[in-house]
């Protein structure tokens, strides 16, 4: 790999000088130059390897060199947010966007969690807008998200607000696969801790899991326009039923007379 110049490949971009990545650069970069350091001497000194003394120190000589070419590249690669290592993110911008050290609850490892930093200040300089809260909402959840405003919704006829809402919004996550997301609790702390960076500081939110259901009537013919109704009256049983019991009967059940009156006997007898 030429000198001084940032290696995609690596895969080991932290700042502590350990590991087998870095030991394999510092042995090739020292014997780099320590060829180059043997090349320069003059030609009574004829050996080409290490062994005897003035090549030990030679070594030496060149294995402190590389670690400080190897330091001086990472710090090269620090100038850019693109390339800049996890732990200056962190302690640059990171350290300011979420206040004393409270981060999200994520497991990011580093790159990742680089990626999401940068993620979150080209969010956070688009301004305190719906469009930031959805972007910032919209990274942690695979489902549709809206940003609505309380008094948009006002102006558009809403009734169900008052003038205590005029400076809330909603944050409607479509769940038309009807189903949470994974692990909805953490991400919905994560989701608010975003918020609460981006939103005005005068606004309130709330986050709205919505479930959605297909309505197909009629086998998709339609809604079939008819009408059925049903009329009773409680009254016009009371007409068909003898109150007082068993007709031309008692309490006994013994039968009683029935009083005729204006009955014609004359041609009885």
């Amino acid at each position: 790999m030429p000198r001084f110049t940032f290696d995609e490949n690596r895969a080991n971009l932290t700042v502590s000088q350990t590991g087998k990545e870095y030991n394999l650069r510092l042995l090739q970069r020292a014997q780099a130059i320590f060829t180059s350091l043997i090349d320069m001497l003059p030609s009574n000194y004829v050996s080409a390897v290490q062994g005897p003394n003035y090549t030990i120190e030679m070594k030496a000589v060149a294995v402190e060199l590389s670690r400080i070419e190897l330091a001086l590249e990472d710090v090269n690669t620090d100038i850019s947010f693109a390339t800049v290592r996890t732990e200056f993110i962190y302690s640059i911008a990171a350290y300011m966007l979420f206040l004393n050290g409270r981060l999200p609850p994520t497991d990011f490892d580093d790159v990742e969690f680089k990626r999401f930093i940068m993620a979150l200040i080209e969010i956070y300089f688009q301004g305190s807008i719906p469009k930031s809260i959805k972007d910032a909402a919209q990274y942690f959840l695979s489902d549709q998200v809206e940003v609505t405003e309380n008094f948009l919704l006002i102006r558009k006829g809403a009734t169900s607000y008052d003038i205590s809402d005029q400076f809330g919004f909603n944050v409607d996550v479509d769940c038309s696969n009807n189903q949470f997301p994974d692990d909805v609790f953490r991400i919905d702390s994560i989701i608010r801790m975003l918020i609460d960076i981006i939103r005005p500081a005068h606004t309130l939110f709330r986050i709205r899991y919505i479930f959605k259901d297909d309505y197909v009537p009629n086998d998709g013919a339609g809604v079939l326009d008819s009408m059925r109704w049903h009329l009773s009256s409680y009254w016009y049983e009371d007409f068909r039923k003898y109150c007082a019991g068993i007709r031309d009967r008692d309490r006994l059940g013994v039968k009683t007379n029935q009083a005729v009156t204006n009955e014609d006997h004359s041609e009885d007898f």
